[in-house]
């Protein structure tokens, strides 16, 4: 099964016309996979990583992209600059996650880099934590029935794909295209019938995406990246803290927050946002 997995990879990223490509990168498996892969069949890569407050991420995406021999391009964001951006995107997507919102704007960021480098396509490697139960949802509702643990990969997969529609959006802003080789419908469709048991062992399963590792592993992944533990972006980006940081700034404590009815000094900090652009 790595072994078909593997080819379906490669087949999944030559489906990628463009030569020069730029690659959301944070230096974790997904990303170190697909530039991996890009860099076999003959892709001019360029890695892209952006950071809120979190040094330590940029220094671990430069220490797997030198393993892997290529360029990387990072910027540390302003919170001049985050709220700037905030505005732009909120005035141009409808989100009902926060996370959703803080992925739309590191990747407005992200492509905001990548144009200044005169790309026009960007890849990221989303849609694997979907198929391959990297998510802790998938550890916390575990059960031995497939169809139940099918049901919610599915429902992942839809919300993964809506949530690329929102960062089209986003890419168009500075005429680039995004791809997700790993949204296609080809590769959804195949790493779907991967037996849940070879990507998720139990409810204790703090690893999770077994079969993809070993693949990783086979294709010259450093070991550092290929068992790097599964963060998501709002957190190593630092966006999360950042946002947090210039809501406060704003005069959203928390104790405003809850008076206003909201979890949240960022749900409220952003939701006065949204009525503001919408």
């Amino acid at each position: 099964m790595a072994e078909r997995l593997r080819e379906k990879i490669y087949e999944s990223i030559n489906g990628v016309g463009a030569k020069d490509i730029g690659i959301a990168f944070s230096g974790g498996i997904d990303s170190s996979l697909l530039t991996k892969v890009c860099k076999d069949i003959g892709k001019k890569i360029v890695l892209l990583t952006v950071s809120f407050s979190n040094q330590r991420d940029i220094k671990i995406a430069n220490q797997i992209s030198t393993a892997l021999d290529l360029s990387i391009f990072h910027r540390m964001i302003s919170l001049k600059e985050l709220d700037h951006s905030l505005k732009i995107v909120l005035s141009i997507i409808e989100f009902d996650r926060i996370a959703h919102l803080e992925n739309c704007v590191c990747f407005y960021h992200v492509f905001e880099l990548a144009s200044e480098y005169g790309l026009s396509t960007v890849l990221s490697a989303n849609g694997v934590d979907e198929l391959f139960c990297g998510y802790d949802v998938y550890r916390r509702r575990f059960t031995t029935s497939q169809g139940a643990m099918m049901d919610l990969m599915s429902n992942l997969v839809k919300v993964a794909k809506k949530d690329k529609e929102a960062i089209d959006k986003l890419g168009f802003l500075f005429g680039i295209e995004y791809l997700c080789p790993f949204l296609s419908d080809s590769f959804v469709d195949f790493a779907t019938k991967i037996p849940i048991q070879l990507k998720i062992k139990s409810e204790e399963d703090d690893v999770r995406k077994h079969v993809l590792r070993e693949v990783a592993l086979k294709v010259g992944v450093p070991r550092s990246a290929a068992f790097r533990p599964k963060k998501a972006f709002q957190y190593s980006s630092g966006i999360h803290r950042a946002i947090r940081k210039l809501a406060k700034s704003k005069g959203f404590t928390r104790m405003k927050a809850k008076n206003e009815g909201y979890s949240s000094e960022i749900e409220a900090y952003t939701e006065n946002l949204k009525k503001e652009y919408k």
